[in-house]
């Protein structure tokens, strides 16, 4: 990938000669590299052309800066070439701080609801108009969600999860019937970067119209991070006060009820990466995606088929 490099150099001649090491990111079809010498600092992605939110990345970067998020500022971007020069936001992320004390994430945690609650108040008019969204959270992608979630994980267990079906309808038309805000799409830890005890948000390309409650579920019930019971209630009422949630039955109803849409969604990608993509490591995080979603399933009668068929089909899959 050296055309990347000399790319970097033509662009922004201070990091000609800097050197180049490969950063290992998720399952998306994008490459990514850190600079150090003369090009530290900055981080150079390549990305496929498998998803088109990829190529929005660059301009929702500058949407979120100008707006007082706090993203990595993109110092280039190549369309045609698919590639990105940009801010290195540091190599530690939330999920890098999981053993630390509560007192340390419990401010981490804190820092990056904040800048998601200053994203979740901005004008979806005007990012609309700037041609920076994804299609929005709407009934047909929750249905698109938990057919994805069927297909990918239940599998064997899908007769006995129809049971459910009556119930993950009426969720989607619930959730899709609610006023929507901006989001982030997959607010998780890995996400979130920590530098110099600040946060910084990535992997946004996704942002589109949606509920509130699926950001803050997708963080709270993270399937890569530990939570007491008690944390995950303060993170909630934290960001709860920062939102102006005063509503405290209604936000806990919006955040149980996205946090199993977005179980169901992870549990559909850890199935499809390490099955259909031949990428194990992600089957690792199905036993504690499934007990969770199996857990929230059970406070509601009409949700306790599911939770048998999560756990059942969970065993299906090599550890």
């Amino acid at each position: 990938m050296r055309e990347i490099f000399n790319w970097v150099a033509s662009v922004y001649p201070a990091a000609s000669g800097g050197e180049w090491s490969p950063v290992s990111h998720g399952g998306s079809d994008r490459r990514f590299w850190r600079g150090s010498g003369r090009a530290a600092g900055l981080v150079a992605v390549h990305y496929g052309e498998e998803k088109a939110e990829n190529g929005r990345y660059a301009p929702c970067a500058d949407f979120l800066h100008r707006h007082g998020v706090q993203v990595p500022a993109v110092l280039a971007h190549d369309a045609p070439g698919r590639r990105i020069l940009m801010e290195d936001a540091g190599p530690e992320d939330l999920w890098s701080h999981r053993e630390e004390s509560w007192t340390v994430r419990r401010e981490l945690y804190g820092k990056a609801l904040a800048q998601l609650a200053r994203m979740h108040t901005l004008d979806l008019r005007e990012a609309d108009a700037r041609q920076v969204l994804c299609e929005p959270f709407d009934q047909d992608l929750y249905l698109w969600e938990q057919d994805y979630f069927c297909g990918n994980f239940l599998r064997a267990e899908k007769a006995t999860a129809a049971r459910a079906a009556v119930a993950m309808a009426a969720q989607a038309r619930q959730l899709a019937a609610q006023p929507r805000v901006l989001v982030h799409r997959d607010f998780q830890s890995q996400n979130v970067m920590v530098k110099n005890g600040q946060v910084t948000l990535i992997d946004f390309q996704g942002m589109r119209a949606g509920l509130a409650g699926y950001d803050v579920a997708s963080l709270l019930y993270d399937p890569y991070v530990d939570f007491s019971t008690e944390e995950r209630q303060e993170l909630s009422e934290v960001y709860a006060a920062l939102a102006g949630r005063q509503d405290s039955g209604i936000w806990q109803s919006e955040l149980e009820a996205c946090a199993r849409q977005r179980l169901m969604q992870a549990l559909g990608a850890y199935g499809f990466l390490g099955v259909q993509k031949g990428k194990p490591a992600f089957l690792q995080y199905i036993p504690v995606a499934s007990e969770r979603l199996a857990a929230l399933c059970e406070k509601n009668e009409e949700w306790h088929p599911l939770a048998r068929s999560v756990r059942e089909a969970a065993r299906i899959f090599p550890s």
